[in-house]
């Protein structure tokens, strides 16, 4: 038996709602009565012998503290934060938030028993599914094949930054044969060296030494962001973009706002540019 849970069995009520959760698929229960300690305990006594479960909290600090307090009884336990929805996408926690939520999803892709811990307004955001996010994984190993140019498009399209040397997660750089991929979601970044079109060796290295940490056998790169565009929807998106700012710009002209109409021309040339540069 549990010793986490022994406590709990001693209880009537307790026992009563466990057999009814484990009788019926969806069961509606109201608990009232558990102090503030108590109610995790109690989550968990009622999730025993389920792979997954699911706590929805009210907000982003509360989740905070449901983590360091349900982590007592279950490691596997990992948030999924709500987006920051701030305008001009200025995220003043960086790629913080999108850092954690992908960890959320991978461990969910990954089928390992994961205790997730989220927001109403995480919930109620639009969601791009998992059958989705599993067509985007990057699986990489000794019989890969990879052309550079088609790797870096790929890796652009799952949201990472081309530089010359990885630095931070979300960064990918080609040179010479060999490839160095900061997933999002680890805390090395990869190096694989390749012969050709083969893969000759992958490691995970540090990235202020740039010495090799260890040798693997295969790898699986998960996106670095979560607009996950194809080329093609990429350009629809900027025509789109494109014709509307054109449209505006019009308008302003019209009322004889010439030089808004042309700021507005000038910052979607300077858009444009920048996503057809950051493709190549």
């Amino acid at each position: 038996m549990n010793v986490m849970t022994a406590p709990l069995m001693e209880l009537g009520e307790f026992d009563e709602i466990k057999r009814k959760l484990e009788r019926q698929s969806r069961v509606c229960a109201s608990l009232t009565g558990c102090m503030e300690s108590q109610k995790l305990h109690m989550v968990y006594g009622l999730g025993e012998g389920f792979k997954n479960r699911l706590i929805v909290t009210f907000s982003d600090l509360r989740v905070k503290e449901m983590m360091e307090d349900y982590r007592f009884y279950d490691r596997t336990v990992t948030s999924y934060p709500a987006r920051d929805l701030i305008f001009y996408q200025a995220d003043v926690h960086g790629n913080q938030l999108v850092t954690e939520r992908i960890k959320c999803l991978k461990r969910m892709l990954e089928g390992k028993p994961v205790t997730v811990i989220t927001t109403f307004s995480a919930l109620m955001a639009p969601q791009i599914p998992l059958s989705v996010w599993r067509e985007k994984l990057l699986p990489i190993n000794g019989e890969s094949r990879l052309d550079e140019k088609e790797l870096a498009l790929r890796l652009v399209e799952m949201g990472y930054v081309r530089n010359y040397q990885v630095e931070a997660p979300g960064q990918f750089s080609i040179r010479g044969g060999i490839v160095d991929i900061f997933d999002l979601t680890q805390e090395n970044p990869y190096r694989i060296e390749l012969w050709g079109d083969e893969v000759e060796s992958i490691r995970s290295f540090d990235v202020l030494s740039q010495r090799s940490i260890e040798k693997l056998s295969g790898i699986t790169v998960y996106p670095a962001g979560e607009m996950l565009l194809s080329g093609e929807r990429l350009k629809m998106g900027m025509d789109k973009i494109e014709k509307e700012a054109e449209e505006f710009a019009g308008k302003l002209r019209a009322q004889f706002h010439t030089e808004e109409a042309q700021r507005i021309t000038l910052q979607i040339k300077e858009l444009s540019e920048q996503v057809h540069e950051f493709r190549n």
